[in-house]
């Protein structure tokens, strides 16, 4: 299963703007094809990775140090161990001190393990669309769909789709039985990933109490009626969300007039729809006392998302890579970390359309928090914004590929693994 990296390091006093530069650099050619060999830059080739699936580095601000003080944040999602992760980012990066000498405590590449370890963060909350998804795994699925595209194209009327059905629907008694084994190990599998929730609820009241855990899973689980156990469930505890305030936005609307906007209101850039992905990074405040009653709610997200969650959906969100949320700062700001499809817009959307109440639930206790809730989609929005950090560098090992595109070329993967072995090799040229 690929792991996930949190680093947040002081930046010392004055290397801001400097840092700032050559992350920016390093994000504008994250490709590296820009570079001239005679002057190049301090440069991270991402390209050469074989285990990185996705990774960024932020610029935080660092209010518990002062005024103006920043901070550095790599986040990184990996196949391996965190070893072989770093020494492979060691290999990678032209000038390490360029970006990692800026920050205190960096002691150069020799105690650079060290000096991660030190600065890393675990996640409160994880969600991976693909457990068993090496990089290596899914670049070679989108290879071999690549290769199947020329015969698609040269026969009218076929499809990916039609192509996977034939497979799945020929007659070879050796397949089938096959078939049934895989379906019967992927169902004692889902069992014994399921096992471990009775574990994780008595750790989570263990950690957080019984009256936020209770609470925290009545209030995710408000808006999800369109499941029957959870419909079932909010009939008997008479669980729902409470009548809206007001039919109103908190928030002047965009009316589409020419006025613009206020300097002080003025968005950062953000690297965003670029490619068919996209990232985001969130901090928001988290007020005294209420850190036990957040980490509640993200608990018991975690144990759905790694006990109960489909490859590929979360809650029937099928937008997302990876997804985290981590508690900072001894639980006073709350940071969310997500790799996803499409652009920022429609993402906000899908996730306020079919787990409304869970986004109540992880912020309603926020600083800024529209009176509205996340039901008041606009100042929602405006919520998320203020505590949006731009990303200087963002890379992904698949920047074409959505989550659904993944998961038709991993079952094209299966299926052209299956014809093969009842030798219907000629299927797909057939097709």
């Amino acid at each position: 299963m690929p792991l996930t990296l949190h680093v947040i390091a002081p930046i010392r006093p004055g290397e801001e703007v400097r840092l700032r530069d050559v992350l920016r650099s390093i994000g504008d050619d994250i490709k590296g094809r820009r570079l001239s060999s005679l002057h190049a830059r301090p440069h991270i080739d991402f390209t050469r990775s074989r285990k990185i699936h996705f990774a960024r580095f932020a610029i935080l601000d660092d209010a518990a140090r002062g005024p103006g003080r920043k901070r550095l944040l790599y986040a990184s999602a990996y196949d391996g161990n965190l070893d072989d992760h770093l020494a492979e980012l060691i290999a990678i990066t032209s000038d390490m001190d360029a970006i990692w000498g800026r920050c205190d405590a960096y002691a150069g590449t020799a105690r650079f393990g060290e000096f991660i370890r030190a600065h890393a963060h675990e996640p409160e909350a994880l969600y991976i669309a693909f457990r068993e998804g090496t990089v290596e795994r899914i670049r070679q699925a989108i290879s071999l769909r690549r290769q199947v595209e020329p015969l698609l194209d040269a026969e009218a009327g076929t499809s990916l789709a039609g192509i996977l059905e034939a497979v799945s629907k020929d007659g070879s008694v050796g397949r089938h039985w096959r078939r049934a084994g895989r379906d019967f190990d992927a169902a004692i599998e889902r069992l014994i990933r399921a096992l471990p929730i009775v574990i994780d609820l008595w750790r989570a009241i263990a950690r957080c109490g019984v009256a936020n855990v209770f609470r925290g899973t009545q209030r995710i689980v408000a808006s999800l009626d369109r499941y029957a156990v959870f419909r079932f469930s909010n009939w008997i505890t008479r669980n729902h969300l409470p009548p809206m305030k007001s039919a109103y936005s908190s928030v002047d609307l965009d009316d589409g007039a020419t006025t613009p906007r206020a300097p002080d209101r003025a968005p950062p850039t953000f690297r965003e729809d670029v490619v068919a992905q996209n990232q985001l990074t969130v901090i928001t405040a988290v007020p005294e006392g209420q850190a036990d009653r957040v980490r509640a709610v993200l608990l018991a997200i975690d144990s759905y998302a790694k006990r109960l969650s489909p490859d590929g959906s979360l809650i029937g969100i099928s937008t997302i890579h990876f997804v985290r949320w981590l508690l900072l700062d001894n639980d006073r700001r709350l940071m969310l970390v997500s790799d996803y499809d499409g652009s920022w817009e429609a993402y906000i959307d899908e996730f306020a359309e079919l787990i409304l109440s869970g986004l109540e639930a992880i912020w309603e206790t926020a600083d800024g928090f529209p009176p509205g809730g996340a039901r008041d989609l606009p100042a929602f929005k405006q919520f998320l914004r203020d505590g949006q950090v731009p990303a200087e560098v963002f890379f992904s090992a698949y920047p074409e590929e959505t989550v659904l595109n993944i998961i038709n070329d991993l079952a094209l993967v299966r299926a052209s693994s299956d014809a093969v072995s009842d030798g219907l090799g000629d299927l797909l040229a057939r097709l």
